[in-house]
C-alpha cells in the first residue's frame, strides 16, 4: 500500500477536522447510480432526497475545487475556525476527489440526518474510507448543511 503524502495527510486532517461528535455505526451499504459523487439508496427517491443529494454534490464540488466560498454556500454557518482549517487544508493539496455512499437518510420536520461512508482520493492516492454524518436543515431557499460530524 502506498504511503500518503504530506498533502494527503493534510486533506484527511481537513475531513476529520470538520467532523465532530461520536462515531456512527454503519447500518447498511446502499447504492444508486455510480455517475454521481453521491450514491443514494436505490428505488424511488423523494423530492427531498433529490434536493439533499444536490446539496451534498455542491459540498463535494466545493471541496474538490478547494473553494471556501462554495463551501460556505452549502454550510452558511461555517465558523471562523472551520474556515481557517479548510483554507489550510485546501492549500496543502493539489487534487482531491470525493465519493460518498449514503448509508442512512432520515428526513423529518425540515431536518435531515445523512450518514455516509466517504472515500477521498488525494493527489492520486486513495485514502481509507471513513464515516461522516451531515445534519441538514430546510431553509426558505432550500437545504443547507448545519453540521458535519462523525
Amino acid at each position: 500500500m502506498r504511503q500518503r503524502s504530506q498533502r494527503g495527510n493534510a486533506l484527511v486532517a481537513l475531513a476529520l477536522a470538520l467532523v465532530a461528535g461520536p462515531s456512527t455505526t454503519v447500518r447498511a451499504a446502499i447504492f444508486d447510480d455510480a455517475a454521481s459523487a453521491i450514491t443514494l439508496p436505490s428505488g424511488d427517491l423523494t423530492t427531498e432526497a433529490t434536493n439533499i443529494r444536490k446539496v451534498l454534490e455542491a459540498y463535494v464540488h466545493a471541496v474538490e475545487a478547494k473553494d471556501v466560498q462554495m463551501f460556505r454556500a452549502v454550510k452558511p454557518n461555517l465558523s471562523d475556525e472551520e474556515e481557517k482549517r479548510a483554507r489550510m487544508a485546501f492549500k496543502s493539496i493539489q487534487t482531491q476527489v470525493v465519493k460518498m455512499n449514503v448509508l442512512v437518510l432520515e428526513v423529518k420536520d425540515g431536518k435531515a440526518t445523512v450518514k455516509v461512508s466517504r472515500r477521498d482520493t488525494i493527489n492520486g492516492s486513495i485514502v481509507s474510507s471513513f464515516p461522516q454524518t451531515f445534519q441538514l436543515a430546510k431553509e426558505p431557499a432550500g437545504w443547507t448543511i448545519q453540521d458535519i460530524g462523525r
